[in-house]
C-alpha cells in the first residue's frame, strides 16, 4: 500500500501539452527570484525554469500565457488545519479557559449532522483554494467522510485522528477503524498521515501503537502538543481546569503530576522521529535542553493567528530557529482564527518576529512543510520535476521587492494545481 504517493489530483485532467508562462518576476523559493522569467509545463509537470530569454529560447514554438509583472510563486501549503470546523467562524470567543473553549467545541459538534460536516470541509477547501493554498495537511475527526469528498480542488494531506480519552474501547480497538480505512483507501493526487490527537486525549498505549503502524505503512505523524498552560499545569502539577475537566470525564490521571506533556511524549519515544509537533506553545522547565538535543529531529508547526485568539505569552521561535528546528505555519480551524488565508498567517508571523526574512516566513508555508511529508521537489517549490502547484500575484510595477509583495498580497490570486487552473 502506498496511500501518500504524490500524483496528479483525482478528477483533475493535466493538460497534455506544454505550457509556457511568463512574469516579471518568478520565485521559485527553493532558489533566488529570477526577473522576467518563465516556467514551461508539461502534464502536469513543470519542465523548466529560467530567465524568460532562456526559456523561450527552449521552447520557441509553444504558446506563451504572459502574466505581465506579476509575480509566479509556487503553490502555499497549510501545514495544520480542522476543515471538518469551518462553519465554526466567529461562533467562539478567544482569551478565556482553553478547556471551556473545547467544551464550546464539542457542544456545537453535538448539533451537527454528516452533511453539515461535509458542507463544512467543502466550504474550507474552496476557501484555501482561493487564498492560492494548494496543498493542505488537515486533521480529519472523521474519516468515513472522506470518500465523500469529492472533486476537492487542491491537494490534501488527511490526518486521521484518533484518541481514546474516555472510550471504553481498547486502545488497540481505537486505532482500529483507522487502519481500516488505510488499507482500503486510495490517496489520488494527495496522501495520508495519522494524528494522535493530544498527550491528553491519547493514552501511551495508543501513541505506542501510532508509532508502529505509521512506521509499517510509513505515514507521517502529527500530534497537538504543549498548546496551553493549562496543559502544563495538568502533567507537571496535577492541577487547573483542563484536569478537572478531563477527571470529569472519567480520564485516568496516572499520568499527571511529574513531566511536562513534551518530555513524556519525545523521551519516551511515543512518536516517531519526522512526526509533526503542533503548537509548542507551553515549554516548561527542561524542555528547551531536551529540544536543543533533540528537537531538529521533528517539525513544530505555528498558527499566529490562532496563538493570538488565545492571548498566550509570546511563542518563542528565536529559540526554535537559532536551535535548527523547522517550524511551519498553519491556520488551525475557524474555531479559533477568521479566516483560511495564508497570506494573512504569514504576515502575522512577520509582524510578531519582524528579524525573520521575508524568505524565511514564506518558506515556512512552502518548502518546509513540503519537507515534513516528503515531498522536497515536488511540492512548495518551482523546479525542474516538481508538480506544477503554482500562482500568480499581481506585481506592482515597482522597485519593492518580488518577497514583499507576496507578504502584502491582499488580494486571490490565481492558482493551478497539476498546471490546470
Amino acid at each position: 500500500m502506498t496511500p501518500d504517493r504524490a500524483g496528479p489530483i483525482a478528477g483533475v485532467d493535466s493538460p497534455k501539452e506544454t505550457r509556457v508562462y511568463r512574469a516579471g518576476h518568478v520565485f521559485p523559493v527553493s532558489s533566488p527570484v529570477i526577473n522576467d522569467g518563465g516556467i514551461a509545463v508539461h502534464d502536469g509537470i513543470i519542465i523548466g525554469v529560467g530567465g524568460w530569454k532562456d526559456i523561450s529560447s527552449q521552447y520557441p514554438s509553444v504558446a506563451v500565457e504572459d502574466l505581465g509583472d506579476g509575480i509566479l510563486m509556487p503553490g502555499l501549503i497549510n501545514a495544520h488545519c480542522h476543515l471538518d470546523y469551518t462553519m465554526m467562524r466567529g461562533a467562539l470567543l478567544g482569551g478565556g479557559s482553553f478547556s471551556g473553549w473545547i467544551q464550546r467545541i464539542n457542544a456545537i459538534r453535538r448539533s451537527l449532522d454528516q452533511a453539515d460536516f461535509l458542507a463544512s470541509i467543502a466550504s474550507g477547501m474552496r476557501e484555501l483554494r482561493r487564498w492560492g493554498c494548494t496543498t493542505v495537511l488537515n486533521i480529519e475527526s472523521f474519516p468515513e467522510l472522506i470518500p465523500m469528498v469529492e472533486d476537492a480542488p487542491l491537494r490534501i494531506w488527511w490526518f486521521l485522528e484518533v484518541m481514546d480519552i474516555r472510550s471504553r474501547l481498547e486502545s488497540s480497538e481505537a486505532l482500529a477503524g483507522a487502519i481500516n480505512f488505510f488499507e482500503r483507501a486510495s490517496a489520488g493526487g494527495s496522501g495520508f498521515g495519522i494524528s494522535p490527537h493530544a498527550p491528553y486525549t491519547v493514552s501511551r498505549e495508543l501513541f505506542e501503537l501510532v508509532r508502529r503502524f505509521s512506521e509499517k505503512y510509513q505515514l507521517p505523524v502529527c500530534t497537538h502538543l504543549a498548546e496551553s498552560e493549562e496543559e502544563l499545569a495538568m502533567f507537571t502539577k496535577g492541577e487547573g481546569k483542563l484536569y478537572e475537566f478531563l477527571r470529569s470525564l472519567g480520564r485516568s490521571m496516572d499520568d499527571c503530576g511529574g513531566v511536562t506533556p513534551v518530555q513524556a511524549i519525545l523521551t519516551k519515544g511515543l512518536v516517531p522521529e519526522g512526526s509533526l509537533l503542533v503548537h509548542m506553545n507551553a515549554l516548561g522547565e527542561g524542555d528547551r535542553e531536551l529540544l536543543q538535543r533533540v528537537g531538529q529531529r521533528y517539525h513544530v508547526i505555528h498558527c499566529p493567528r490562532t496563538h493570538a485568539f488565545f492571548k498566550r505569552p509570546p511563542f518563542d521561535m528565536e529559540f526554535f530557529v537559532r536551535n535548527g528546528i523547522p517550524v511551519l505555519l498553519g491556520t488551525d480551524s475557524l474555531a479559533s482564527n477568521q479566516d483560511l488565508n495564508m497570506f494573512a498567517e504569514m504576515r502575522a508571523a512577520a509582524a510578531a518576529f519582524p528579524w525573520l526574512s521575508t524568505a524565511e516566513v514564506i518558506s515556512m508555508a512552502t518548502v518546509l512543510p513540503a519537507a515534513a511529508i516528503g515531498r522536497t521537489g515536488q511540492i512548495g517549490e518551482l523546479s525542474t520535476g516538481s508538480i506544477a502547484d503554482f500562482i500568480m500575484i499581481p506585481g506592482r510595477g515597482g522597485s519593492e521587492p518580488p518577497e514583499e509583495l507576496i507578504l502584502a498580497n491582499d488580494t486571490p490570486p490565481r492558482v493551478w494545481i497539476s498546471g490546470q487552473q
